[in-house]
């Protein structure tokens, strides 16, 4: 069983952990792998989900240099041909030559009570510099278009600004990035639409206080012993791998409406929504943090 010490944190697992800690506690504490599927359409899922890795890679392909018409040959997905057309339209338009693409950074995070710290890691689709120098976080995904709301209170967008604030001096010569400097986007393939979210001191302050809060909560239960409870919304189960050990059913959810990215949060009618695509690599038994943790 993993120790405190020895966890590397990313959003992917504070995300976990705020969802529910049960979940958090067997995956990444007691590395727990349960035989659950995540939907009745699983094939389905793992087709759409294939589909969202193919479209990253070729995403990436052309970050490094490799041209266009060559990538947009291998493309025979008719989904994936307007995704593509609708990513070399925006880029074109957006986004500098300066690239750092599948970009990974880690800073040691102790919060304000200087205790035993805890790396804090970002795996980025996507850093580039603006001719302002400004560096844009761009991350690319495949599923239904989200509420700014929801987003800006997912800890991909805390986790992401703030690791890049305090890890990507190199990025800038050498020197800290101030916050004011950083700027995130997540850019939706369906229909080339973006939310994007600047950054500030305040923000900044705000974030540390939220990951040290959340972090603190894991080093106390990790060390004290505490049990992690499940989460108290059975709604956020339908898509766990840990349903049925949990004994919140065998069954899963359906893939069919899946897209909204505010599980564990509410919605103005008071439904919990299922995550996109992005979001069950957290959970899925064929588990695709093996695969770089990508974020489409």
């Amino acid at each position: 069983m993993n120790t405190f010490g020895d966890l590397v944190l990313s959003q992917t697992a504070l995300q976990d952990y705020v969802e529910c800690p049960r979940r958090f506690e067997l995956r990444y504490l007691r590395q727990l792998n349960w035989p659950a599927l995540e939907t009745r359409q699983a094939l389905e899922l793992e087709s759409s989900m294939e589909r969202g890795h193919e479209f990253h890679h070729l995403l990436h392909q052309h970050a490094m240099g490799v041209p266009a018409e060559v990538l947009g040959a291998t493309i025979d997905d008719e989904v994936m041909v307007g995704w593509w057309r609708n990513y070399l339209e925006w880029q074109e338009r957006n986004l500098p030559l300066e690239r750092y693409p599948e970009l990974s950074l880690t800073t040691s995070f102790t919060g304000s009570d200087e205790t035993e710290p805890v790396l804090l890691m970002a795996k980025y689709d996507l850093v580039t510099r603006l001719a302002d120098g400004t560096l844009l976080i761009v991350d690319w995904k495949t599923g239904r278009p989200q509420r700014r709301s929801i987003l800006a209170e997912r800890l991909q967008t805390v986790v992401y600004r703030y690791v890049l604030s305090r890890a990507g001096d190199w990025l800038n010569g050498g020197s800290p990035i101030e916050a004011e400097r950083i700027r995130m986007t997540y850019w939706y393939a369906i229909d080339s639409t973006t939310v994007d979210f600047d950054y500030d001191s305040e923000a900044w302050e705000r974030d540390e206080r939220r990951l040290a809060s959340i972090i603190g909560s894991i080093r106390a239960e990790i060390q004290g012993r505490y049990e992690f409870p499940k989460t108290p919304d059975e709604r956020a189960c339908r898509f766990c791998t840990y349903r049925s050990l949990c004994e919140r059913g065998v069954e899963a959810g359906i893939v069919d409406g899946i897209g909204d990215l505010n599980f564990g949060l509410s919605k103005p009618d008071g439904l919990a929504g299922e995550p996109d695509l992005e979001d069950l690599d957290a959970s899925l038994s064929f588990d695709l943090d093996d695969l770089g943790e990508v974020s489409f």
